[in-house]
């Protein structure tokens, strides 16, 4: 697509012409309007150590190095940002593990997917000798004796620790303003991904109405239609006087209607930033291809200003329209959830500088910012500055007095408002003999940009400090991490920057905000050696094509119940080791969590679903099945379960299905129905029952789908089913999920021993997985020294019973609602955070908090405010997506610690718990 160029479009063009040709001319380097564009030699071979692996569920993966560049920069350059080679090699790079978290550097609040990105940056700047740089506060209000009343960053802070603390009820904004460094979203995003993820997400933000260069990705905008829209940039050399604001660009159309389209899911509130004027045209609003409303864009008076117009978008939207007719100027949209989180603004102009955002009209200006109510602004220019110092186009005292000009402006415009400037980072040029040297200016410019942070209340970052100072731009290059014009970063040195300064934002909120997260509550999978070097054997031996069953069995309350946490880690693992079968399924209701495992249940006529959190009056006292379930069915009623609904047919295949029962004094025999044919019923036991026992019948199948029916006859007394079980007589993995809903570890602890730990022993356990304590949690008078004693208790006896290993979950992150509507942690959860680790210890397992690999402290808060919400409304549970995230977090740390000990080793960091 193209807009239409200004009245000086084919004037730049030839000027960029004689640039680069000048450029490339034997001449010296300071007559070169710009870097040198020959490439005398080779540049070294790239370090493919430093390629990141492919990042897992729930992180952004590497996008394509794209960078959107300034206009100081050569075609060759643009070219190569389309062309470059691909950041996701998985053959190199940093394995994760290599560089533990180190405590108070900002990790400690990351969930682990993302931590595990953040671990391979971490490995990245340490090869690369970049640094930890702490953000310098600043002062931007004194007290009368001279001392600081208030740090540059203190409403930014004050307000995400109002979202940490759900005293806020609308979003946090930030507007970052840069140059072509952020122009494709780079940097930011990751910054913007991040803190979403600590204080949860309020909407993508500010988006301009298409994407403003033909270089770099196609992001933070929207898709303009083919023609008719004419761009106009304050970079521009004729640009849009009296105009346009901060928001920098202005997209006008005086002829046929023109339109551009959005991707709007998950967002509630939009709305239109343009110029309202005399004569103005309309804009018409779609919202998934169906008119909602027309805004009218003349002005009321006989100035032109800016303007705004809020946007209706009805829940489950996904795509907004506008079409503007006759003559209208629009400035972008922004989009919000309209639900509290951080909503971070990144607005990029290519060549962009302070003098630059200087040319908006500051009427525009001061509107739109004020308008957009940021709680901090973000000043991130300094490149081009640089660039013209070493040309001699500018001089020091013109940067200086531009900077302190466009801090003044923010600080006017949004006194309440915390403001940061960032400094330039290293550049390099290369000279007529094809030598890479470091560029001028720099750190001049960063020293100007310090003093005029402090000066005017502002915080200050020095990014030139963070990359590794002067001279870091030629190692990036040798590296991989810059483009050839020795100015942009590529994808995974944007991502390295982007991971150094939200690092930093992360340190300076944990001054005031401490994180109360137990120092026991760690990512990754603690005490796997010894406590599962025997199952990690098997698991070798099965992946050596070793004919045998490996099962493992995962116990707990509704995490489990729900089936999709065991569901994702059950097709993790049978994908790699072999499926031997569905396992275990409890009897039950029909539910609709059965049927991505091709599972179903039917219940016909008369049945009484009990579960063992309250165990009625009756002869068969605390006897349950795995769940803590059973059905028991009056006279005529029937139970059918179903395993491998729709799955294909292989007739070959051998297996067993196995139907738990309860027999009891009086109790009917029941008449059980195998895949359509009838079983013969058994002989009776030779002496009467005189007490109810468990009984578990085995049934030979043939073929992948099999299927059990039990029918309580007419005329007798009632029977009692507990589950059915399949599974195939070929090498893999069983994985049983045994969950009651609102179980805790006391549930199972009064359950009848003797009959839970028969059943629990016929499932030939090599593994349990236990996972008790999100209900505890809620327990306000929970004793902490009587759950230790009591967990490890049960666990003990199990383990016991099947001489199984083990391996304990520790609790979700739980929320309660108090009277204001405000959340608040569940009252005993740090005590079951501080005490689970010890249940594990002291009965010789492995430990992996679940709470930890979300995130940490108010994580369910986070995930519930997702664009697409990880946790539900509850507090409590999980949304589907929810626990596949969390699945795929276990099974990571898991499998790594799996490998290492395969490898003879201890676990890695990761899987070792990182702080």
């Amino acid at each position: 697509m193209s807009l239409k160029p200004t009245s000086t479009g084919w004037t730049l063009a030839f000027t960029v012409l004689l640039a680069v040709g000048l450029s490339v001319a034997p001449l010296p380097e300071k007559f070169r309007p710009l870097p040198s564009l020959r490439q005398e030699g080779s540049l070294g071979p790239k370090l493919a150590a430093l390629v990141l692996p492919a990042s897992l569920r729930g992180v952004k993966a590497p996008r394509p190095p794209a960078d959107g560049l300034a206009p100081d920069a050569p075609p060759s350059a643009l070219a190569e940002a389309d062309t470059a080679v691909s950041d996701t090699d998985p053959q190199a790079g940093p394995q994760v593990g290599e560089a533990p978290a180190v405590p108070g550097i900002g990790l400690e609040e990351l969930s682990a997917p993302t931590l595990t990105n953040a671990l391979e940056l971490e490995a990245l700047r340490e090869r690369m000798g970049a640094k930890h740089v702490d953000i310098e506060l600043n002062c931007r209000k004194a007290r009368a004796d001279g001392t600081c009343d208030e740090d540059g960053l203190a409403p930014f802070m004050k307000a995400l620790g109002d979202l940490r603390s759900d005293a806020r009820r609308t979003p946090v904004r930030v507007v970052h303003l840069g140059d072509s460094l952020i122009a494709s979203d780079y940097i930011t995003d990751v910054v913007r991904d991040r803190l979403q993820e600590r204080f949860g997400s309020g909407g993508p933000g500010f988006l301009y109405i298409h994407r403003l260069a033909s270089a770099g990705r196609a992001t933070r905008a929207g898709t303009a239609s083919t023609d008719g829209w004419k761009m106009e940039r304050l970079v521009d050399t004729h640009w849009p006087k009296d105009r346009v604001g901060w928001t920098g660009v202005a997209f006008s159309t005086s002829g046929p209607a023109q339109g551009t389209r959005y991707s709007v899911e998950g967002a509630r509130e939009a709305e239109l930033f343009f110029l309202a004027q005399p004569a103005n045209g309309s804009v018409q609003v779609a919202v998934d291809g169906k008119n909602t409303q027309r805004i009218q864009t003349r002005a009321f008076g006989p100035k032109a200003e800016a303007a705004f117009a809020r946007l209706k978008l009805p829940e489950g939207a996904k795509t907004l329209t506008l079409t503007a007719s006759g003559k209208t100027e629009l400035h972008g949209v922004s989009l919000e959830s309209g639900t509290p989180g951080i909503v971070y603004d990144t607005v990029g102009l290519l060549g962009g500088m302070a003098e630059v955002y200087l040319r908006a009209q500051p009427q525009a200006f001061r509107a739109q910012l004020k308008h957009r109510k940021p709680s901090l602004v973000v000043l991130m220019v300094g490149g081009n500055e640089a660039f013209f110092l070493s040309r001699e186009r500018t001089t020091l005292d013109e940067v200086r007095s531009q900077m302190k000009e466009l801090v003044s402006r923010v600080r006017t415009a949004v006194p309440d408002a915390a403001c940061l400037v960032m400094s330039p980072i290293d550049a390099g040029v290369r000279t007529m003999s094809g030598e890479l040297v470091t560029r001028r200016h720099s750190a001049e410019v960063a020293e100007v940009f310090r003093e005029e942070a402090r000066a005017g209340g502002c915080a200050f970052y020095d990014t030139l400090a963070a990359m590794g100072g002067e001279g870091s731009a030629l190692k990036w290059l040798e590296s991989g991490l810059m483009l050839e014009d020795l100015v942009h970063p590529r994808v995974r040195g944007s991502n390295l920057l982007g991971h150094l300064f939200d690092l930093a934002l992360q340190r300076a909120f944990a001054r005031t905000h401490p994180p109360r997260v137990p120092a026991t509550d760690t990512t990754g999978l603690q005490n796997a050696t010894p406590a599962l070097r025997r199952t990690f054997e098997s698991l070798a031996r099965r992946e050596s094509g070793a004919k045998l069953r490996v099962g493992i069995a995962q116990l707990g309350a509704s995490h489990t119940a729900a089936h999709y946490f065991s569901d994702k880690v059950r097709d993790a693992l049978t994908k790699r080791f072999g499926d031997a079968g569905r396992g275990f399924i409890a009897a039950g209701k029909p539910s609709t969590r059965l049927e991505a495992a091709h599972v179903s249940r039917t219940l016909d006529g008369e049945w009484t679903v009990e579960d063992a959190k309250s165990t009625p009056a009756g002869s068969s006292g605390n006897i349950w099945g795995l769940t803590g379930i059973r059905a028991v069915g009056a006279p005529g009623a029937s139970l059918g379960i179903s395993f491998c609904d729709g799955c294909t047919e292989d007739k070959n295949r051998q297996g067993r299905l196995d139907l738990y029962a309860l027999d009891a004094p009086g109790a009917a025999a029941p008449e059980i129905t195998v895949d359509g044919e009838a079983i013969a019923p058994e002989a009776p036991p030779p002496e009467p029952l005189t007490q109810p026992t468990v009984r578990i019948r085995s049934f030979p199948v043939t073929g992948v789908a099999h299927s059990v029916q039990v029918k309580v006859p007419e005329g007798g007394g009632s029977a009692t089913v507990l589950g059915a079980s399949l599974e195939y007589d070929t090498p893999g993995l069983v994985y049983d999920a045994l969950g009651l809903p609102g179980a805790t570890a006391f549930t199972a602890r009064d359950m009848d021993a003797a009959a839970l730990d028969a059943q629990l022993t016929a499932r030939r356990p090599d593994l349990l997985v236990f996972w008790y304590g999100t209900n505890e949690a809620e327990l306000p008078e929970l004793d902490a020294n009587g759950l230790r004693q009591d967990y490890a208790a049960l666990i003990s006896r199990m383990r016991k019973a099947t001489g199984a290993e083990c391996l304990l979950i520790g609790p979700t992150d739980r929320l309660a609602q108090d009277a204001d509507g405000r959340w608040n942690e569940a009252p005993s959860l740090s005590k079951v955070l501080n005490t689970l680790p010890q249940v594990a210890k002291d009965a010789g397992c492995a430990y992996w908090s679940a709470r930890a690999a979300m995130g940490g402290e108010r994580s369910m808060q986070r995930w519930q405010r997702q664009p697409v919400p990880l946790g539900q409304a509850d507090g409590v549970h999980l949304t589907s997506q929810g626990y596949a995230v969390l699945a795929n977090a276990f099974v990571k740390d898991l499998m790594a610690a799996y490998e290492s000990t395969k490898k003879g080793g201890e676990p890695t960091a990761s899987a070792a718990g990182a702080p």
